[in-house]
């Protein structure tokens, strides 16, 4: 049987295929309430991966994600980018908070669909993410590459995932 390459990331690695991975699906799944029933979970765009691991997104102030994380910050992100067979499962910490400059710099005019009082909107803020740990999934040639190597594999019985996997650890 054909396995996948295992390689846990810790890390400025692990911090790199987050914003690898992230920036690459930019609409994510976020999953808060995690010791309730039921998980309250929506998706999220991301704005933008920093080089220390931190996620960003906007909200707004009233806004279930926003009034959840203040209660309890354990948050749940999942990506998938399936066009290129790439997931991407985060436990960590949300943070709620305001920032006029850090809200200019993240502001587009495809956040502006989901905000349209605008960037100066006082009830715009912003959720801050710090991954603790997860584990993602991906090809190393995308998923064409991945089907014609299953064909291959079927055609000569040699094994050809490329895939890899891993826990991350920042």
């Amino acid at each position: 049987m054909n396995t996948p390459e295992m390689e846990n990331l810790t890390g400025a690695e692990a911090i790199g295929k987050v914003k690898e991975l992230a920036e690459a699906a930019r609409i994510g799944m976020m999953i808060t309430r995690l010791g309730s029933q039921p998980l309250s979970i929506r998706p999220m765009a991301t704005q933008k991966v920093n080089e220390e691991g931190y996620i960003y997104f906007l909200a707004v102030k009233g806004a279930d994600s926003v009034t959840h994380i203040n209660e309890s910050p354990d948050v749940q992100l999942v990506y998938a980018n399936a066009g290129k067979s790439e997931y991407l499962s985060l436990y960590g910490r949300g943070e709620v908070y305001r920032d006029q400059q850090e809200i200019d710099e993240m502001w587009s005019d495809f956040v502006k669909t989901w905000f349209p009082e605008g960037k100066d909107d006082p009830n715009l803020v912003i959720i801050r993410f710090k991954t603790e740990t997860g584990y993602y999934w991906d090809t190393q040639h995308g998923k064409a590459a991945q089907l014609l190597g299953m064909v291959i594999g079927a055609i000569t019985g040699k094994e050809t995932d490329d895939s890899q996997e891993g826990k991350i650890n920042v």
